[in-house]
Formats: structure tokens, sequence, C-alpha cells
């Protein structure tokens, strides 16, 4: 029973290393998805044919995306356009919504954009996306960077600690 017992625990502590590991995959698969958005809300912009609201109800409706809800947030908020800017309703999505997995440098990264959207001129604005996204893509290499070395050390912390774990109690 008691060797029942350590593999228990052993194998419980291992899966808590993965599920850490899983979530740094998490914020890396994010920084994706937001680095793919704002490709596409630069083309949209470049065009000039889009405005601003009906960008956000098309990123919200691309399947498989985790930045969907986000989108979807700005989209419903830029329905009441005027009693907030873009630039506020913008910023309060960026640093409010959790369903993204950001670090806090990311987040104020991608809020300086809020300051040109609807503001300036398409070129104006699809430039500051453009210099958003080269920031967000070094942020992606070191995510990936960290992804990584964290997947391969937070399983080997979890297996090592249980097999500690189990040494003691037997």
């Amino acid at each position: 029973m008691r060797i029942f017992g350590a593999l228990l625990l052993v194998t419980a502590c291992t899966l808590l290393g993965i599920e850490q590991a899983r979530k740094l995959y998490f914020r890396q698969r994010c920084l994706e998805e937001v680095l793919a958005a704002l490709r596409f809300m630069e083309a949209e912009l470049k065009n000039g044919a889009v405005p601003i609201p009906e960008i956000f109800w098309e990123l919200s409706r691309f399947p498989d995306m985790k930045v969907q809800k986000f989108f979807m947030s700005l989209y419903e908020k830029t329905q009441n356009l005027g009693e907030e800017s873009l630039a506020e309703i913008w910023t309060g999505c960026v640093l409010n919504d959790m369903s993204i997995s950001l670090s806090e440098r990311q987040r104020q990264e991608l809020c300086r954009i809020g300051n040109f959207l609807g503001r300036y001129s398409e070129n104006e604005q699809s430039g500051a996306i453009s210099a958003c996204a080269e920031h967000l893509e070094e942020e992606l290499k070191a995510a990936s960077a960290k992804a990584k070395e964290g997947a391969k050390l937070y399983t080997g912390l979890g297996l090592t600690f249980g097999l500690m774990i189990a040494t003691v109690l037997i």
C-alpha cells in the first residue's frame, strides 16, 4: 500500500510540474496569436477599407484562437464608442482581460497601440502596430526559449520533488 501511495505521490508531483510547463507554452501560443492579430490589423488598416470595430469583429471570429474573447470584448465595447475613447477601450481590455496570458511588459507594449488607434492616419496607425509587433517578436523569441527550458525544469522538479517526498514517507 505504501508503494502505491508513493507512486501516486510521484505521479501527482510530476503532473503538477507538467502543468506549470504547459502554462509557459500557453503564454507562447497567446503571444503568437497576438502577433498574428496585429499583422492582420496592420494589413486591414493599410487597405483603409474596414473600420476598426469591424477588424475587431473579424478577429473575434477566427477559429481556434486563444485571443477570440479579447477581440470580442473589444468589439462589444466599441459599440458604445463615444462614452469612452478607442484608446481607453483598448487599454482597458489589454490590461484587464486575463484570458490572454501575457506578461506585464507585453501588456504595456500592447497598450501603446491604443494611443494611435482611431486618432491618426491609417499609415501612422499601421506603423505603430508594426513597431509594437517588432517588440513583441523579440518577446516571443524569449518566451519560446523560456518555454523550452521551463518545460524540462518544471517536469524534472516535479518528478524530483515527488521522489524526495516518497522517499521520506517510505
